[in-house]
């Protein structure tokens, strides 16, 4: 079965990205002559893991973000990348749960509704490998951050768009962003790990091209 991108999606994305909008976006108007993607969000996941008694993995995702990539070419070296993840929309399939991660104990989605990330510098590496640096911003709180990525192909779907596929992963400290609440029991005891992985399958959607 087939998921189509819809007329509705490719409109607006290109839009956001088109020089001449004046629309208010997460993401920055980008020149004409580069090669511009967006991610293709019904096609894409953005997961974290955190050891819960530091025995096993408790998993969430963000159901609601968008992200532009901008190319001086066809390839990935040297791009420009922002990414806005939107804090309301996270999910790990218990709603007490998901309410306590949206509270000011965590991300305090009311304060601080975005997750934003830009890139500092791309280089795409052999083996299709990718060394992201950028600035990584959670709670208004803004640290660098090194993304190692693959960039997994790129390939035209069923509806004739062509689409680029890439593997995300990261380590975070959550108490560099504030995210530190805790709890501890047994005296030797603590709920949640500090360490936070992502992981994000990313596709991408080529938008403009320097022939448009």
């Amino acid at each position: 079965m087939m998921w189509p991108i819809s007329a509705n999606f490719l409109k607006t994305q290109r839009e956001k990205v088109s020089p001449t909008s004046k629309k208010t976006s997460q993401m920055d108007s980008v020149n004409d002559q580069s090669v511009v993607w967006a991610i293709d969000p019904v096609h894409s996941r953005i997961r974290f893991d955190a050891r819960y008694l530091l025995i096993s993995n408790v998993s969430g995702w963000f159901s609601d973000f968008e992200g532009t990539v901008q190319c001086p070419g066809d390839g990935f070296d040297h791009c420009r990348i922002r990414v806005a993840i939107y804090t309301h929309s996270i999910y790990t399939g218990n709603e007490q749960r998901d309410g306590h991660l949206r509270s000011a104990d965590f991300f305090d989605a009311a304060r601080f509704p975005v997750i934003g990330f830009h890139s500092e510098g791309v280089n795409l590496l052999e083996d299709h490998q990718l060394v992201i640096d950028g600035v990584i911003s959670i709670r208004g709180i803004q640290r660098r951050q090194r993304v190692s990525a693959t960039w997994t192909g790129t390939v035209p779907d069923p509806m004739g768009n062509l689409k680029a596929g890439f593997t995300l992963a990261l380590v975070l400290d959550r108490r560099e962003f504030d995210l530190s609440w805790n709890q501890t029991f047994d005296k030797a005891g603590i709920l949640l790990s500090d360490e936070i992985h992502l992981q994000a399958d990313i596709q991408l959607l080529r938008l403009t091209s320097p022939e448009q």
